[in-house]
């Protein structure tokens, strides 16, 4: 941190994906490259002001073309019996940076995390509701007896009936 509230950032932010239509063999073994997008800056912010980084931009092209053997390749006549296919993938990304001042917890403050908020589902919850995780206002909800959102069908046996529970 400078003087007067400023903060002073250095952004690197990299972006890589593997290239799989040149592969490099290495002791026999074939490995995909990796294509690499880099962008390199200084900045001076106060708390709270973003920043906003782009530029990192992917562009690539694919041509496919498909014909019948020897009818293709003759003039004029031969545009009827090819297809071609062009796809251009173009992605960018931008980056938003908003700087923060943390300031210690005094002793005996309670600290919260992000996991404070959730709680571990039940396996009704993970199976037929597909949740992960459940928030615990609405695992209360539940433990009051409140209505489920389940599918499904309850079956009610009448009493002495061989699979009924008493």
């Amino acid at each position: 941190m400078l003087g007067h509230g400023l903060i002073n950032l250095k952004i690197d932010p990299e972006v890589s994906q593997l290239d799989t239509s040149h592969p490099v063999q290495v002791a026999g073994i074939s490995v995909p490259p990796l294509i690499v997008r880099r962008a390199s800056t200084t900045v001076e912010l106060r708390d709270g002001q973003s920043f906003v980084i782009g530029g990192l931009l992917q562009s690539v092209g694919q041509n496919q073309m498909q014909q019948l053997p020897w009818l293709g390749d003759i003039p004029v006549l031969g545009a009827l019996f090819r297809s071609a296919s062009y796809q251009k993938n173009e992605t960018d990304l931008a980056i938003i940076v908003t700087p923060r001042l943390v300031r210690p917890a005094a002793p005996g403050d309670a600290i919260k995390t992000p996991l404070d908020t959730t709680l571990p589902v039940n396996d009704a919850d993970l199976f037929l509701l597909g949740k992960t995780e459940t928030t615990r206002g609405f695992a209360r909800k539940m433990a009051k007896g409140e209505n489920r959102p389940y599918s499904g069908h309850m079956l009610d046996l009448p009493k002495g009936a061989p699979d009924a529970i008493d």
